[in-house]
């Protein structure tokens, strides 16, 4: 049984999310993973059972929901110690309180696509009533940034593949959807706005999305991504100086201090709403963990994958 230190508290996890950097540090695609055993996935969900010095005892039955747990403390590299245990002891500041009528399997679901979400939305600036475009808007950090930006007051147009995520995204929020694959982006995109360019793009793709962004985003909008499709993928330089972009990097799990706490008091705001859940694709109990990685990574659904404990 793991002992709380100082600054620390430990959580029973009740369930544990598996994310797509979760099988790809795995893999060694994200670098190599650190010495003696590690055990996986940063996000999860539970009750506090013990607390080490410094932290109130007050905090002991709070039920709370885990992000970041298993990365270094600069969030540049893979920790040891994750959720996908019975019992894990993490700095107190990365247990957020979890609102009642919250389920714990929601909760498993919020850390990396709820705060990549809230990142890339709120980073430049409030968002009511703007136009903001989410690419992807049937994964899990397009559904979070689609219900986030409509309970912040925006104007919400998502990019879909097909029916089967047009109804996600919907689900999720989104005032209007895009299929990508049988329409014109820019064109699509300006004649829902009535010609208007859009103040913000939440991005999936960049590789993809900024060949022609110039095309549909205002004077100064900004471009915040957190994945592409092509790493080495030409800048269109010219295109975007002209337009006055902003491009901005979001990696969650090295954002500062203050930006977690915003994103927490958001999301937490957002959940009591009923706006923000997650689509659960399918749950797996912790001792069939090697089914859900390999579940999860051969891809080709929309939802999360889950631990339950």
């Amino acid at each position: 049984m793991p002992e709380p230190g100082s600054g620390e508290v430990r959580v029973c996890i009740h369930a544990s999310g598996i994310n797509p950097s979760d099988y790809k540090v795995r893999s060694g695609a994200q670098g190599p993973l650190p010495d003696g055993n590690v055990t996986p996935h940063s996000d999860g969900a539970g009750i506090i059972e013990a607390v080490g010095k410094g932290v109130s005892s007050d905090q002991i039955g709070q039920r709370v929901w885990l992000f970041n747990v298993n990365r270094t403390e600069d969030g540049q590299a893979q920790g040891n110690r994750g959720t996908a245990a019975e019992q894990i002891v993490v700095k107190a500041e990365l247990a957020a309180p979890l609102p009642d009528g919250i389920s714990f399997e929601q909760g498993a679901c919020l850390g990396v696509p709820a705060m990549t979400a809230h990142r890339a939305l709120m980073a430049d600036g409030p968002v009511k009533d703007q136009w903001v475009l989410v690419t992807g808007g049937a994964g899990a950090v397009g559904q979070c940034a689609i219900a986030l930006a409509k309970w912040a007051g925006a104007r919400v147009i998502a990019t879909v593949s097909g029916p089967e995520k047009a109804e996600i995204a919907r689900q999720a929020g989104a005032d209007y959807i895009i299929n990508y694959r049988e329409e014109n982006l820019p064109a699509a995109v300006l004649t829902l706005t009535g010609g208007k360019r859009i103040d913000r793009i939440i991005d999936v793709a960049l590789s993809d999305t900024m060949k022609e962004a110039h095309l549909y985003l205002k004077q100064g909008g900004v471009i915040a991504h957190y994945a592409t499709s092509d790493p080495a993928a030409p800048l269109p330089y010219r295109s975007l100086l002209v337009a006055n972009a902003v491009v901005r990097f979001v990696f969650v799990y090295a954002i500062s201090a203050q930006a977690r706490q915003n994103a927490i008091e958001d999301i937490n705001a957002c959940l009591q709403t009923g706006a923000l859940k997650l689509k659960i694709k399918r749950s797996f109990p912790l001792d069939q963990i090697v089914a859900a990685h390999e579940f999860a990574e051969q891809g080709g659904f929309a939802g999360k994958v889950i631990l339950t404990v």
